[in-house]
């Protein structure tokens, strides 16, 4: 059996730390034996920052956690994409590819789940109504959109709302809503006419961090829009099948 950890990202276990319980509750109704590696920073803040070295300290203390593992799954599109495509490119040498190699062995949660050979073994179910938002690094990176609707569709009784304006940023991306408050706001406020549209009250996403935006502008405006991370809407949807020791 493969060694698999879920690694929670610094500020996913600072924010909402209750979505390590809900990844963790899915893998395991997979199969899987799960070690928790929380709270380490995959250095994307200090990389888009310029601050280059910073994050290649701080992205190593995550990839040395990393490597006794075979699979290491991420419920977070911009940081895999971080620790894939950018965090090697700060060593040189043959640091950068065994940084790649341990990066390619981080997958995103949906992919990860999506891909997984006891997928047909999940019983989801949960009625009513979620908007869905589509992460600029799960689309655009990663390109597992389809991974992730696909695994809301498995939810029996799920109405899944797609935007009209669904491939449009929410306005987040991490350093830039700082550099640029005004710009970031008014994406913010596209996006959440978009939702309000929908007439759903449920956001469901790959990222929490676009979530985390998007929540605080919700409550800024008066809106009660809830958001869940896909890892909370599939953890809420499992329906325990108890085995009979017989069979």
């Amino acid at each position: 059996m493969p060694r698999v950890a879920l690694a929670i990202p610094c500020y996913v276990s600072a924010t909402r730390p209750s979505d390590a319980g809900h990844a963790a509750s899915v893998l395991r109704a997979l199969g899987d034996d799960v070690t928790l590696i929380s709270g380490r920073c995959c250095g994307q803040p200090a990389f888009t920052s310029g601050f280059r070295a910073e994050s290649q300290q701080v992205g190593m203390e995550l990839l040395r956690a990393a490597q006794p593992f075979d699979e290491v799954v991420m419920p977070s599109s911009s940081c895999v994409s971080m620790l894939q495509h950018y965090l090697p490119s700060t060593f040189e040498g043959r640091k950068s590819s065994g940084a790649a190699q341990i990066g390619a062995r981080f997958h995103e949660f949906a992919s990860y789940v999506a891909g997984h050979s006891a997928i047909g073994s999940l019983v989801l179910r949960l009625p009513g109504a979620v908007a869905y938002h589509d992460a600029c690094h799960a689309r655009r990176e990663l390109r597992i959109s389809e991974d992730v609707l696909g695994l809301m569709a498995r939810v029996e009784g799920l109405e899944v709302r797609r935007l009209p304006f669904e491939a449009e940023c929410c306005g987040f991306g991490g350093v830039f809503s700082v550099k640029q408050p005004e710009v970031s706001a008014g994406m913010r406020e596209a996006k959440l006419a978009d939702i309000e549209a929908s007439g759903a009250r449920i956001l469901v996403s790959t990222d929490l961090s676009c979530l985390g935006h998007i929540e605080a502008g919700a409550r800024a405006a008066g809106s009660e829009i809830e958001t869940w991370t896909l890892a909370e809407l599939l953890a809420r949807a499992l329906v325990k099948v108890e085995v009979r020791r017989d069979q």
